[in-house]
């Protein structure tokens, strides 16, 4: 509700068009935009960070918001309060691009918002992970956990099943699988056997911290589904990224790539919510939530924009290879904080 609230959604989707209109801008470094598209980047992350801060206050409310006056959004009236509710914004960006200007180089800007790449790449797993575990503990559920070795091998033949339509859409764009040559079919054939391995072995390496969750055991068979599943995803995409698939990021990554990132935003919105309702910390609470969150966005974006350009002056690597390492990354992490993640089940049912 939060982050659909028509109050900021001309935020969010303001976010989602500046990530593709600044990086193409830098790509084919285009003007005074194109050449400080980090800096951009950053001014905009560093904004909203202010706008967050500021947000619970009446005057930030009155600024930031958009009262739709229960008419929706599709409306003339909408929009132009949308489009004043920005102009702060702007003026806020502004002030912070001359002020990042004026004290940094613009290549040790964008050697910085480069170095952030893997960073933020960890913090998009953390959040997948706690923002699922929240969605999870809701569930009424007081079932052991399904451990046996029949039960393993059914899930993993699951999400066997799960990615083939996905694989068929997304690897072989969704033609007559027999006209690929032999090349694709093996790589495909290990995406499949890698992400069996790995739901194996998470399963069974798993199997006794979701048997000490006594009657939460089941949801942590599901818990521990629902990040197989997220970090085969992430597997997926990063695996389509290769070069001998495709050569260039078409229209249709651009879009997995938004929608993640609006996943992202909403697991860390929804976790910061929770989490400053439990701790008393208003500054992460109600409307502001949503502003740390596509501040968040910005500079993830800026972080994947900047070092992509960097990388093809000196090497010749590309959006593809910067995109499909983050998601890398993402899985790897959603991986490694799942046998300790399962265990906060229990935790926050205590608490």
């Amino acid at each position: 509700m939060t982050i659909l609230n028509p109050s900021t959604l001309s935020h969010l989707i303001i976010l989602l068009l500046n990530t593709s209109i600044i990086y193409t801008l830098m790509k084919y470094e285009l003007g005074y935009l194109g050449m400080n598209g980090s800096s951009i980047f950053l001014s905009l992350s560093i904004s909203y960070v202010i706008i967050a801060i500021i947000i619970s206050s009446r005057f930030g409310e009155m600024i930031f918001n958009v009262n739709d006056d229960g008419e929706g959004i599709f409306t003339k009236k909408y929009f132009i309060k949308a489009s004043i509710s920005l102009v702060p914004v702007v003026i806020i960006t502004i002030l912070q691009l001359i002020i990042i200007n004026s004290l940094f180089e613009i290549k040790n800007i964008n050697f910085f918002m480069s170095s952030l790449f893997i960073l933020l790449s960890i913090g998009q797993g953390v959040s997948l992970v706690f923002g699922s575990l929240m969605f999870i503990e809701k569930r009424d559920s007081l079932k052991q956990s399904k451990i046996s070795k029949h039960n393993i091998l059914f899930r993993t033949l699951g999400l066997i099943m799960i990615f083939i339509p996905l694989v068929w859409w997304f690897g072989y764009g969704a033609e007559n699988v027999a006209e690929s040559n032999i090349k694709v079919h093996i790589l495909w054939f290990l995406f499949f056997l890698i992400i069996a391995i790995i739901s194996y072995f998470m399963d069974n390496y798993t199997s006794g911290v979701r048997k000490n969750l006594g009657e939460k055991g089941h949801l942590g068979d599901l818990f521990m589904s629902v990040l197989i599943f997220a970090s085969s995803w992430h597997i997926l995409s990063a695996w389509r990224r290769n070069t001998w698939l495709v050569d260039s990021v078409d229209g249709l990554m651009l879009v997995e790539e938004g929608l993640l990132m609006i996943i992202t935003i909403f697991f860390a919105v929804t976790s910061m919510i929770n989490r400053g309702k439990k701790k008393g910390i208003d500054i992460f609470g109600g409307g502001s939530a949503i502003f740390w969150g596509i501040s968040f966005g910005y500079m993830y974006a800026g972080s994947i924009s900047s070092l992509t350009i960097l990388s093809e002056q000196l090497t010749e690597s590309s959006l593809l290879q910067t995109t499909a390492i983050g998601h890398i990354i993402t899985a790897l992490v959603i991986l490694l904080i799942l046998p300790f993640s399962i265990k906060k089940i229990n935790q926050e049912e205590e608490e």
